[in-house]
């Protein structure tokens, strides 16, 4: 004789309460996956600005001067730069790095920003020769300050103070806008922030803060500049000698 074994089954109220249970679970979750997510992009996008930084002391010791931005996607420096053309894409293969490098943790082309000055001025060597001469003119330690380019915190306070001088500001717009697209053109920025439209505008003044989202006034750039002296003294490991 055969008999029937019966199987243990769940019963709809406890169906219900467990689909509950992992229906809030889901809730609670879902917030902290998307933090996650989103501190992801942001080491990835400073540790992107980091190898270019790299990147561009190993130029300067290199070739005597920073490179020029890149005028398309294809991450050539222009030959001459002025300071109309001191902002754009970031030279990637000048600098001998990858594409993705120059792109944030977004995917989005980041902006690269030179003073022009530096970027036909040669390097000073640390030699051991005390009787070497060489026309201070020439020395791209002895480049005289220019304050045409400048970075500003929150207060609108300059963050470089003479005698030493901005020389390179990379910033990944985010994703509200301010960034430049394949065809070179900026998509707008959909942000009320004086502050946030200020960098998409590639002028002259640059602002650094925290993040900021307030209703329609967002700041979600994150900037990373160099003054001439410290991308020798930390980045180089040529600290300039006055």
């Amino acid at each position: 004789m055969k008999f029937c074994k019966k199987l243990p089954a769940f019963a709809l109220l406890e169906m219900a309460i467990a689909l509950s249970v992992l229906g809030i679970l889901g809730y609670m979750t879902l917030p902290l996956l998307s933090k996650i997510q989103q501190w992801q992009k942001v080491k990835t996008t400073h540790a992107h600005q980091e190898k270019i930084m790299e990147a561009l002391a190993g130029y300067v010791l290199a070739n005597k001067h920073l490179p020029c931005p890149a005028l398309t996607t294809n991450g050539q420096a222009q030959a001459v730069c002025t300071n109309e053309t001191k902002a754009g894409f970031v030279p990637y293969q000048t600098l001998g790095i990858e594409a993705k490098t120059a792109k944030d943790g977004y995917h989005h082309w980041m902006t690269y920003v030179v003073q022009p000055r530096l970027t036909h001025e040669k390097i000073r060597w640390i030699q051991p020769m005390s009787d070497l001469r060489v026309d201070p003119k020439t020395i791209f330690c002895k480049v005289s300050p220019d304050e045409t380019l400048k970075v500003l915190n929150e207060q609108h306070q300059t963050c470089v103070e003479t005698p030493d001088f901005v020389a390179v500001v990379l910033i990944s717009h985010g994703t509200s806008g301010g960034y430049m697209l394949e065809n070179g053109i900026v998509q707008p920025a959909v942000s009320l922030d004086s502050d946030k439209v200020m960098n998409t505008m590639r002028g002259d003044h640059y602002i650094t803060k925290a993040p900021q989202y307030r209703d329609a006034s967002i700041f979600d750039d994150t900037v990373l500049f160099v003054s001439r002296n410290n991308l020798m003294a930390q980045w180089a490991k040529v600290p300039c000698q006055h």
